[in-house]
């Protein structure tokens, strides 16, 4: 029994990803930051999780910076950020993600967008974007007056 379950620690071990911080930065873009402007942090410790992290890996940094802001509609940059390798050939990112909040567009909704969904074989549902959650969900108020949460592939704008 005590081979069985120390042969089964070492596959597990040894299949999961080897994360190693190999850095940390005050601030990274990969965009054009503009003094002048008013922004805000959006969201603390974007991509830290090591899920997140195994999910969010990039051939290269500059992929990785790009991943962890994308994730934050509205993102612009990161500040106090740490750079981790993956296996010794992937990066990944996190950071604090600062950028402009309001009515920020993401992958063409953006929050007061009127939206249809299919629920069915010739049911349609309907509402408004509420809430812009991150690149892959939003939260929308439907005409029955709950709020669910969509995948923006899921939903289209209605006129």
């Amino acid at each position: 029994m005590r081979k069985v379950i120390f042969l089964s620690a070492v596959f597990f071990i040894g299949c999961s990803p080897a994360i190693r911080q190999i850095g940390r930065v005050n601030m990274i873009s990969q965009r054009n930051v503009d003094p002048n402007m008013n922004y805000e942090q959006l969201a603390s410790y974007s991509g830290g999780a090591k899920s997140e992290l195994k999910k969010s890996k990039a051939e290269n940094i500059e992929d990785a910076v790009d991943q962890t802001v994308r994730k934050v509609p509205g993102g612009e940059f990161l500040t106090n950020a740490k750079i981790y390798e993956i296996d010794g050939k992937y990066f990944a990112v996190e950071g604090d993600v600062w950028g402009m909040k309001g009515n920020v567009a993401h992958r063409g909704f953006k929050v007061g967008d009127k939206v249809t969904w299919k629920v069915g074989a010739g049911v349609f549902r309907s509402g408004v974007v509420k809430a812009l959650k991150d690149d892959v969900n939003c939260y929308v108020l439907t005409d029955a007056g709950d709020t669910v949460e969509k995948k923006y592939d899921e939903i289209s704008k209605a006129e």
